[in-house]
């Protein structure tokens, strides 16, 4: 019996012939079963625990790169259609940032609260969900200093509607990463479980 994956082709380019084959995706179930728990593995040398995939979710509401300058009601559908397919097939790791979906971008709705939203939304049918969120600290020049960093992780966690999360990453490396490790080594912040340092 085959199981569909989904109703897109997978283009082969077969270079003995020249064309593009188009292939539908099917799996079969002996080899694609279906899981409601993915196995979850240590992430680095933390004991923070994720499932082996995650989920990026820069997309999601995001105007400036993605979805052809605009986000509607049928993108907003579709992310979250695909965070509830993430987390039935067992996927519960999302990584999203706070410039993700920017506020200076026309139409954008940030990728933090609509992760956020989506999570909200799950947990009220399955309470038992649990979801392991990673976003990530915009080393922008004009913020100095680690109370920006403090500050950053806090409107984050208000966009998420969370009290904390697992992980909270430096974006773009290289910008500031004395200000970043000196303000979670000082504070030894309890917003997040895990911090890397």
């Amino acid at each position: 019996m085959a199981l569909n994956v989904g109703s897109s082709y997978l283009c082969v380019f077969n270079p003995r012939r020249r064309e593009i084959l188009r292939v539908r995706a099917v799996a079969s179930e002996d080899i694609a079963p279906s899981i409601t728990k993915e196995e979850k593995v240590k992430l680095g040398g933390s004991e923070l625990k994720v499932t082996r995939l995650g989920i990026g979710a820069w997309s999601w509401g995001d105007t400036s790169y993605w979805n052809n300058f605009e986000w509607d009601d049928r993108k907003m559908k579709a992310a979250k259609a695909a965070f509830n397919a993430s987390v039935d097939g067992g996927i519960t790791f999302f990584d999203t940032a706070e410039v993700y979906g920017s506020r200076f971008s026309l139409g954008a709705i940030n990728s933090e609260t609509l992760l956020g939203r989506f999570i909200k939304e799950r947990k009220k049918n399955d309470p038992e969900v649990e979801v392991a969120v990673a976003t990530k600290f915009a080393a922008l020049p004009w913020r100095l200093g680690r109370q920006s960093v403090l500050t950053a992780l806090k409107d984050s966690l208000c966009r998420l509607g969370l009290s904390s999360v697992e992980l909270y990453q430096l974006h773009w490396y290289g910008f500031y990463p004395l200000i970043c490790t000196t303000a979670f080594a000082k504070n030894n912040y309890s917003l997040t479980f895990y911090d890397g340092f």
